[in-house]
Formats: C-alpha cells, structure tokens, sequence
C-alpha cells in the first residue's frame, strides 16, 4: 500500500512543487492560477491540454451542474452518449465509430483488441509534437516502426496542429517530412475538459472492417459536460490562430520550438525538471512531463513572462 501511495506522489511531484513554493490553489480563471499566498500564476500546462480552453465559466460546467441537479449520477445508459458521439462526428467527420474509455488501461486495451494483439499498444502523440521523433529522427535508418505507429497507430489528436503541421519545415526533420496529415485508423481524443481528467474519446475510421470494441459507461454529468466542451472547441477553432500563438516567441522561443500553441522542449532532458523549477520561481507552470507539450496561454500578455526574461534559464 505504501509503495502505491509512494508511486502516485512520484506522478504529483509537481502539485507539490507548486505547493512548497506557494501554497495551495484557491482559484482558477482562464489561463491563470491563483494561490493562497495570493501569486497568480500563468498555465502553461493545461492539465495535460485538457483545460486548453482555459479554467472556469465554461458552458460545460454549467451542463454538468444541470445533470448533477437531475439526479443522473449513477452508471445509467442515457440519450447524453448520442450527443457525445455527434459532437465528435461533428469535430472529426471522416471518423464514422466513436467510442470512449473510462481510463487509460481501458483505451489501451481497446486499441489492443481492434488491432488484434495481446500487447497493450500506448497512446502516441501527433508526429509533429513527438520529441522523441524529433531528438532520434534524422539519426534513426530504419523508420519501419514510426512509420507503423503513424500510419496505423493511435496517435493524440490535437486542436489547431492542422494549420501548424509544416508550417516552418525547418522545426520538423526531414525523415518524418514526406509524412503528410491523413486519416488514422484510430486517433485519441483527449476532453477538452479537466473534469474529464481520465477519459479518453477513441474515434475510428474502421476501413479494414475491424472488430470495435464497445465504450464504457461513463458518467451522464461528465458525459453531457464533455459533449458540449467539444462543441466549444469547434467554435474556437476558427477564433485562435498564429496571431495569438506568436505573441511571446521573443521569451519562449530562446527555451522551446512551437508548432501552432504547442511547446517542445529545447531543454535537455536532464535538466528539464530543473527547469520546470525555474520557470515555477518566474510565475509560470509548465508541463511536468519531458514529452507532454506545454501550450501557449491563450489570454495571457508579455507581462507574464517578464521575470523568465529578466532571468534566464542556463544549461
């Protein structure tokens, strides 16, 4: 039991971070994190993307407390998994099977089944965003494995990568540049939704007449929640663009490559929980985990990262 508690601590180290340094979280709004010792600081992680639509007055949370206030807590079948699954048709139509996952284990047994193997197979991230790709690419002679998990894997969907995909040829290596965007097998949905905070959305495109896997039950509140986070995300796409991505390049750029509102570390891997550290002393909380991109803080200004300016992280 000790080891277990010990083991989740270590996949929280960087709450704890964040509470040595000053103390507990009282409010989130936005882009913004405001603590007890009354700092507010800028959010740059996101909860791994899913609260990329910032924190708080959100329309899903509203539709939560509605389903809340009904009653619909319990493991019940509802009309909320039809809508759900039209507002991923609607975000993603060229997939015609959407299935969700109440927890990491499951999604990946799913994709295991779908793919016909007894080996559970990880959830990838868009080859864009992979920073092992981008350290072992231009290095690797036999890309049979990349090839396999892009073309047929279970790569992460993201919002606003489309537009980001070879927008600067020069971030991307040349021996992942001939793989051009195109429909996956299956692609993960991650909520956009931090109360969705261990669900997965798994879209198919089911070609190859593959046996699908059913969904979980899910909570109705999170599931009504969920559904209209996504159509808030169809509506932003088309209000968030490079011209809010590029504001703070002249700060970010010296520490990371941005590909659209994600951040890939230039940071050596060992150094980047130092510098997590160091950004956390300058305002600013990053992505904990050396592969997880941190994300450009839509609504935030320059004035966030003045003190990572005037102190720059050394490696």
């Amino acid at each position: 039991m000790k080891q277990k508690e010990n083991l989740k601590a270590s996949q929280f180290w960087y709450c704890v971070e964040i509470q040595r340094r000053y103390g507990t979280l009282q409010r989130a709004r936005g882009c913004y994190l405001y603590t007890r010792s009354g700092h507010r600081l800028v959010d740059m992680y996101q909860e791994f993307g899913r609260a990329i639509l910032g924190w708080g007055n959100s329309k899903a949370m509203l539709q939560f407390k509605n389903i809340m206030n009904r009653g619909l807590t319990g493991s019940f079948i509802t009309d909320y998994s039809y809508g759900l699954e039209r507002a991923i048709k609607t975000l993603l139509p060229e997939y015609k099977e959407i299935r969700w996952f109440s927890s990491l284990d499951s999604a990946e047994k799913a994709i295991a089944l779908y793919y016909g193997t007894d080996i559970k197979i990880p959830l990838g991230e868009h080859p864009v965003l992979d920073t092992v790709t981008d350290m072992f690419a231009e290095e690797m002679q036999d890309l049979a494995f990349f090839e396999w998990l892009t073309i047929n894997g279970v790569p992460r969907w993201r919002p606003w990568l489309d537009e980001a995909w070879f927008a600067d040829s020069q971030n991307i290596p040349d021996k992942v540049f001939h793989i051009e965007p195109h429909i996956h097998d299956a692609v993960v949905i991650v909520p956009p939704l931090a109360l969705a905070r261990s669900y997965y959305i798994i879209a198919f495109n089911d070609s190859e007449g593959r046996q699908i896997p059913p969904s979980d039950i899910l909570l109705p509140p999170v599931m009504a929640a969920t559904t209209r986070a996504i159509y808030d995300l169809i509506d932003e796409l088309h209000i968030r663009s490079e011209k809010d991505w590029n504001l703070f390049d002249k700060v970010l750029l010296k520490y990371w490559k941005r590909r659209g509102p994600y951040l890939l570390p230039k940071i050596p891997l060992l150094k980047y929980k130092d510098f997590f550290a160091h950004c956390l002393d300058c305002g600013i909380v990053i992505s904990p985990n050396y592969r997880n991109p941190s994300i450009i803080p839509y609504g935030a200004n320059i004035g966030d990262f003045r003190k990572l300016a005037k102190n720059p992280f050394e490696w």
